[in-house]
C-alpha cells in the first residue's frame, strides 16, 4: 500500500518537475522583460534627471514649421521645464548653416533632423553622436544608420500627380516613357531640387539609357518651380497637368482639402528618408536623447501620422493605408553619397538647362 503511495507521489513530483521545466523558459522572459521595463525606466530617470538641469533644447529641421512646432509643443507638454527652440530650413540651405557654423568652430544645435544625403555628409564629418534609442527596436534596419548615429523618423515617396480636371483617369502615364508623348509638351512640373530621384533614375536605367532618357524629357519644356508643396499647389491650380516627383502624402492632403488632384506611382518607387540624431557637440545632451526617443516613440510616429506623413516606425500605420500599402520600394541608397554632386550638376545641365 505504501509501495503504491511512493509511486503516486514520485509520478506526481516528476510531473510537477517536467512542468517546471517547461515553464522556465517563459519565466525566464517575464523575468528579463521585467528588468528591461526597470531598466528603461532608470534610463529615462536619469534623462530626466540631466535635462532638468539643461533646462533647454535646440532643435535644426527641414519638417515643416507648423508641424515641428506642434511636435515641440507636445514634447513640452511632457517635460514643462525645457525651453525648446527652433531653427527650421530647408535641406541645402540648412546643411550650408551648419557647415558654416562647424567652420567657426560654433555648435548650436542639439538634435538635427534632415535629409538622408546630407545626414551622410554630417555623419562624415562627424557632426553625429552615436545614440542607440531604446525605440530604435521598432525601426527597419535598411533606413537607420548602421553604427546607429541617426534613425530615420519618416518617409517620402517620390510619386508623380495629375490635375483630375485635365487629365482623364485612362490617359495617366503607366510608364516613364509615356512622358515623353508629345501632349506633355509644356505640361509637366517638376521641383528644382529632385536631385535624389534623378540619381535612382540612373542607378535603375544604368548611364547611357538614363541620359538619353533625361535629355528627351528635357524637351517637354518642364516648368520648374522650388519646393514640392510648391509644385502641388501649382498642380491644383492647372498650370500644369502632371508633376514629376511630388510627395504622395502632400498630395492626399490637398486632396482632402477638395484640390483637384491624384497621385500615381511609376514603380519601383524612389523614397527620400529623414533621419534624426543627436549632435556630437550638443550643448544639452540629456534634453537631446529626451527628444530624439519622444520623436521615435509611438506617441511621437502618431503625431507624423496626423500629418498626413509615412511614419518609419513599423508599428504606426500611416493615416492613409495607400501612402505606403503595396508599394514597391526601392531601398535607401547609400552609395549615391558618394557621386551627389555630380548627379546635382546634370540634373541643372540636363533637365533644368542651365
Amino acid at each position: 500500500m505504501c509501495f503504491r503511495n511512493f509511486n503516486k507521489v514520485k509520478a506526481s513530483l516528476s510531473g510537477c518537475l517536467f512542468t517546471l521545466f517547461l515553464c522556465l523558459p517563459f519565466f525566464a522572459v517575464a523575468l528579463s522583460e521585467a528588468l528591461a521595463v526597470e531598466s528603461e525606466g532608470e534610463r529615462t530617470g536619469k534623462l530626466i534627471e540631466g535635462a532638468k538641469k539643461e533646462g533647454k533644447l535646440i532643435w535644426y529641421t527641414t519638417v515643416t514649421l507648423k508641424e515641428s512646432e506642434e511636435m515641440l509643443r507636445k514634447f513640452q507638454e511632457k517635460y514643462s521645464f525645457i525651453k525648446p527652440e527652433l531653427y527650421r530650413s530647408g535641406d541645402l540651405r540648412l546643411l550650408t548653416k551648419i557647415l558654416a557654423e562647424v567652420s567657426a568652430e560654433r555648435y548650436i544645435f542639439d538634435v538635427l533632423s534632415i535629409t538622408g544625403i546630407s545626414a551622410e555628409i554630417l555623419k562624415d564629418k562627424g557632426l553625429f553622436m552615436k545614440y542607440l534609442s531604446p525605440h530604435r527596436k521598432f525601426y527597419s534596419e535598411s533606413i537607420n544608420d548602421p553604427e546607429g548615429y541617426w534613425t530615420d523618423f519618416y518617409l517620402n515617396l517620390n510619386v508623380m500627380g495629375y490635375n483630375t480636371r485635365m487629365v482623364a483617369p485612362n490617359e495617366v502615364p503607366k510608364t516613364y516613357e509615356d512622358l515623353l508623348n508629345p501632349k506633355w509638351k509644356k505640361k509637366l512640373g517638376m521641383d528644382t531640387k529632385a536631385f535624389y530621384w534623378f540619381a535612382n533614375m540612373f542607378k535603375s536605367m544604368g548611364e547611357e539609357k538614363a541620359l538619353d532618357y533625361m535629355k528627351k524629357l528635357s524637351q517637354q519644356d518642364i516648368l520648374f518651380r522650388t519646393g514640392r508643396t510648391l509644385n502641388a499647389q501649382m498642380l491644383a491650380a492647372g498650370e500644369v497637368s502632371i508633376c514629376i516627383t511630388l510627395y504622395n502624402n502632400r498630395v492626399e492632403e490637398m486632396k482632402a482639402k477638395g484640390a483637384p488632384i491624384e497621385w500615381f506611382a511609376i514603380e519601383p518607387v524612389v523614397p527620400e528618408i529623414h533621419p534624426i540624431g543627436v549632435s556630437s557637440h550638443a550643448p544639452h545632451p540629456h534634453t537631446a536623447k529626451l527628444f530624439v526617443d519622444f520623436v521615435l516613440s509611438k506617441e511621437g510616429q502618431n503625431m507624423i501620422a496626423d500629418f498626413y506623413r509615412i511614419p518609419s516606425r513599423i508599428d504606426v500605420s500611416p493615416r492613409i493605408p495607400r501612402l505606403k500599402e503595396g508599394l514597391k520600394i526601392l531601398p535607401f541608397d547609400f552609395s549615391i553619397r558618394q557621386d551627389y554632386e555630380r548627379y546635382v550638376a546634370l540634373y541643372q545641365k540636363i533637365l533644368m538647362k542651365r
